[in-house]
């Protein structure tokens, strides 16, 4: 990110972005004083979690409320913590200390099984696109307009050029709400999921700007 967009990028964080009432209170996330976010609990999760790791996601699915339905369906056997959706919308399915099944067959630094170290955080994202002639189209065969679609520059042969693009909101509110997990628990790193299971996983993929987004919280 080039040093003028780096700027515009930090103005929006700062305009847009309720860092000073966002907080949490027994694991449960606040956006403002008394008000809890939308909480729709998951029973799919393990026992107690100390956190030490933040592993950012995208859900490739048709929505936030496909999404949902998928993270609290007990057949699916997955969930995580938060959902962000594309309109800034935080969805909690799990208070911060029980362990969401998000991470799956994953190492970071001598650690595995990362389900039980790490807080995930799902963003509504349809992840990797194909290009059909003008057209851009999802796994799920759902099609997105130019305005939305993330072209990776540095193409990797075998790897998709083409990526649901993420809106300025939901970085932000990824912005926000990691900051507040960082002042609330020991949290070590932040990491993408394709970070900690490479063969398997993509997201959350090129069009989610990491080294920013990891710098702004340096």
């Amino acid at each position: 990110m080039n040093c003028v967009l780096f700027a515009v990028f930090v103005n929006l964080v700062k305009t847009v972005t309720p860092y000073r009432i966002m907080h949490i209170d027994h694991h449960i996330l606040y956006t403002a004083p008394g008000e809890p976010c939308i909480f729709r609990e998951s029973p799919n999760h393990g026992g107690l979690l100390e956190p030490r790791l933040v592993i950012m996601h995208y859900t490739a699915m048709k929505g936030v409320e496909a999404a949902v339905e998928r993270l609290t369906d007990p057949k699916s056997e997955v969930s995580c913590h938060l959902l962000i959706g594309r309109g800034g919308e935080l969805i909690q399915l799990l208070p911060f200390n029980t362990i969401a099944w998000h991470a799956g067959i994953s190492t970071w630094k001598g650690l595995t099984s990362l389900n039980s170290y790490s807080i995930g955080i799902e963003l509504d994202n349809a992840g990797w696109l194909t290009q059909n002639k003008h057209r851009f189209l999802s796994w799920q065969e759902l099609e997105y307009p130019l305005e939305e679609v993330y072209h990776h520059q540095t193409y990797v042969p075998g790897q998709p050029a083409y990526w649901h693009a993420y809106t300025d909101i939901q970085i932000s509110r990824a912005l926000a709400v990691t900051r507040v997990l960082i002042n609330q628990y020991a949290i070590e790193a932040i990491l993408g999921h394709e970070e900690v299971a490479p063969v398997r996983k993509t997201d959350p993929g090129p069009a989610f700007p990491m080294a920013t987004f990891r710098q702004l919280l340096a």
